[in-house]
């Protein structure tokens, strides 16, 4: 039996680190809104006005990120499952990858709590994961059948859910506000007792329910791309161009409409809405796959690859990283700056966040064969610790 053993960075896919690096750039812009202001807002305060800053980006936001990014990521979670496990998906890789999940699992709840983040996802991606195991060894169109049917029941939960929704509870009530600005403004002790309150509800939820579908959803389609070669370094151009116009001509149509709708709900979801979200979300997913690629393939500048290919290494180092700045950031015991800035302004943060971590990403790699907690996460799956400093020339 061959031994168990983290795979070698010179045999990584570039592109998949690269695409990985991308969602995880986009997440941050999602994730600053709340990790800056009221965790529960999904859209601003203020009612929804063409000439306002915040709903210029919310807007952009809903037509290209919000959704998206996150689904990118777990159709790159799915692949990667494919990648783990191998053709012969052996008794010994599985029991790796349970434990892969286990230490996953605990990463985020140390980024739900101590870090205070509540909307993190890993805890979701560790419960899903023993879904599209059991599903791994389907068929491309079996996969993408199961997530189908997985997100067509999403949505019809989501439209039942909508029906019971009014626009006045999409804002914060004054007290609402009050208890959570006297917790973000207050210590470390105030913002950990009250960010762990928010993660236990939300996780508790019957909704949590909801959120692994989804995961698993996209993950499972994750998996048929890369099992129907997708990924590959000859994958057929026709068919990525076929997948971005399909993806951004659907997706733009959907996406359209569900931003109109919620608009004119002052950014509550409707039935119609609901019901487009899941449809028009994955159409605009494939259509980032498939442009990336087809860039990944002819033109994309050599600098940029680089530096999300390395930030795509680390995705797990950096996604902890950005709740633990946000920390220090936000809550009264950092910076102070909780519910202070714009969103344009959140979204300048988050820029200036994540070329610090391409620059991290990059010097890091010059010396180290992985980042840190991707390091402690293949110690925990192999039981063994892997060489962490890169051999000298």
């Amino acid at each position: 039996m061959a031994t168990r053993q983290p795979v070698d960075p010179a045999r990584r896919i570039a592109s998949i680190d690269a695409l990985r690096g991308l969602a995880l750039c986009g997440i941050l812009f999602v994730n600053i809104v709340d990790m800056g202001g009221p965790i529960a807002m999904d859209r601003p305060m203020t009612a929804p006005a063409l000439g306002d800053p915040d709903w210029q980006v919310w807007a952009v936001a809903q037509l290209f990120i919000t959704g998206t990014m996150r689904g990118l990521f777990s159709m790159l979670f799915g692949a990667g499952l494919l990648i783990f496990i191998g053709e012969g998906g052996g008794r010994d890789r599985v029991q790796s990858y349970f434990r892969r999940l286990f230490l996953l699992l605990l990463f985020g709840i140390v980024d739900s709590t101590l870090l205070l983040w509540p909307g993190d996802i890993l805890v979701v991606y560790a419960l899903a994961g023993p879904i599209i195991l059991a599903l791994h060894r389907l068929e491309p169109i079996q996969l993408t059948a199961a997530a189908g049917v997985i997100l067509l029941l999403i949505s019809l939960w989501a439209g039942h859910e909508a029906l019971g929704i009014a626009p006045r509870d999409m804002v914060y009530s004054p007290v609402m506000l009050a208890l959570e600005t006297a917790a973000r403004h207050g210590g470390y002790a105030q913002n950990l007792a009250f960010m762990s309150q928010v993660s236990w509800t939300w996780t508790t939820n019957l909704l949590t329910f909801r959120w692994i579908g989804d995961a698993a959803a996209f993950m499972l389609i994750g998996m048929a791309l890369f099992r129907s070669g997708l990924f590959a370094a000859d994958a057929d151009r026709a068919l990525l161009r076929r997948l971005a116009g399909f993806g951004y001509g659907v997706g733009l149509v959907l996406r359209v409409l569900h931003l109109l709708l919620l608009w004119a709900h002052d950014g509550a979801p409707t039935l119609t809405s609901a019901l487009l979200d899941q449809p028009g979300r994955l159409a605009m997913t494939l259509g980032h796959v498939g442009l990336f690629l087809l860039l990944w393939r002819r033109s994309f500048p050599p600098g940029l690859a680089n530096r999300l290919a390395a930030m795509g290494r680390m995705a797990l180092t950096l996604y902890l990283g950005q709740s633990l700045i946000a920390a220090c950031l936000f809550p009264g015991f950092g910076l102070g700056l909780w519910n202070r800035l714009s969103w344009a302004q959140l979204w300048l943060v988050a820029l200036v966040i994540l070329s610090a971590q391409a620059l991290f990403a990059t010097l890091w790699f010059k010396r180290f064969r992985y980042g840190p907690a991707e390091w402690l996460w293949r110690w925990g799956t192999y039981w063994r610790r892997p060489p962490l400093v890169l051999s000298s020339p």
